[in-house]
């Protein structure tokens, strides 16, 4: 069920408003392509977007941050954390993202909490985009049940309009009370009537048969497939043209791993700790002390790559490592691609 109708110059005033109190990140047109930028005023965004070649993971979890510096003086040592509480406020985000950002926010609440994280995710409001058709070539959300979301979101919008009318009408629906203050408080907007619920039911019944299905086998098969294909052939040859470069773990948006480097002055009184992005398939990744390395050939990293997205992170938190986007498949150099590799495992199985 619907709760609000908007207009698209309607949503542009609520932006610029929420600009207002929040900082505004969402997809901003570069070259015929789209990133996740920040932005200081609604007409910059184009929320007509197909994909963002990044995800808006970036956003709450930085390529690169301090996580806290330090002091030494008269023989005391002193650390003080740097914590982003900034509101920010993420406009234009696709289901399978939002799946990717409460798989993020699964992994860095468990255990050992994160702090810089979760303050940044708390003081994050985030309103979806919804879509009713794939927004490019190559990507398999259906698959991995990703192309729609009931949660994860403040606000979804739902495109209703024909995309070829010049004033888009979006059906939302409210994820919280956040997301439904922001609408009701800005007075915009009107209540859905039965001729919207129509349409709206026309659009998931248009959007089931809009996405087609890429892999063999059901998303919740991919553990068993793995099981019996880890010592295939598939992972060498596959990997004879992969250029360890990590254009898939930078582009992929439920990457999490990180490297952690200390940054000191020349006289080691003063410092701080950086966290920045690390992947897999780097060469460097799994090596440890004494210069020895347990992943060593890129066939190993490119299988653990898989497993991590397709198995593990499934079984380990009931969520999916793998959303669908194909954004590491875009960015791969030597052109590898994940539904490939399913696919000819399944046919070897």
């Amino acid at each position: 069920m619907l709760d609000r109708m908007l207009t698209h110059p309607e949503l542009l005033e609520l932006v610029n408003e929420l600009a207002l109190q929040r900082r505004i990140v969402g997809p901003v047109a570069r070259d015929g392509r789209y990133f996740y930028e920040e932005v200081t005023r609604a007409t910059d965004l184009d929320l007509t977007f197909n994909y963002c070649v990044y995800s808006p993971r970036g956003a709450l979890f930085p390529p690169q941050e301090t996580l806290f510096v330090f002091k030494r003086t008269n023989g005391t040592f002193t650390a003080e954390p740097v914590i982003d509480v900034r509101p920010t406020a993420l406009v234009g985000v696709h289901p399978c993202d939002i799946h990717a950002i409460r798989l993020l926010d699964h992994v860095f609440e468990q255990d050992q909490r994160d702090e810089h994280y979760l303050s940044r995710r708390a003081h994050t409001m985030i309103v979806g985009i919804d879509c009713q058709r794939p927004c490019t070539e190559g990507v398999f959300c259906a698959d991995m049940e990703t192309n729609a979301a009931d949660k994860g979101f403040d606000v979804m919008l739902y495109p209703l309009s024909d995309p070829g009318a010049t004033e888009p009408l979006y059906g939302v629906v409210y994820g919280t009370s956040i997301g439904r203050d922001w609408v009701l408080y800005g007075r915009r907007g009107r209540i859905p009537t039965a001729t919207d619920e129509r349409t709206f039911e026309q659009y998931q019944r248009h959007k089931t048969d809009a996405f087609p299905r890429m892999l063999r086998m059901k998303a919740d098969e991919l553990p068993a497939l793995l099981d019996r294909s880890y010592d295939s052939l598939l992972w060498e040859a596959t990997a004879r043209r992969c250029y360890s470069c990590g254009s898939c773990n930078l582009s992929c948006p439920t990457c999490y791993c990180f490297n952690i480097l200390d940054e000191t002055d020349l006289s080691g009184t003063t410092g701080r700790r950086e966290r920045t992005w690390d992947g897999c398939h780097l060469r460097e990744f799994a090596e440890v002390a004494g210069g020895h390395n347990f992943r060593p050939k890129a066939g190993s990293r490119l299988r653990h790559r898989i497993y991590r997205k397709a198995k593990w992170i499934r079984q380990r938190t009931g969520l999916p490592g793998c959303v669908g986007c194909a954004r590491c498949d875009r960015a791969c150099t030597a052109k590898i691609n994940s539904v490939e590799i399913y696919n000819q495992l399944a046919e070897e199985v």
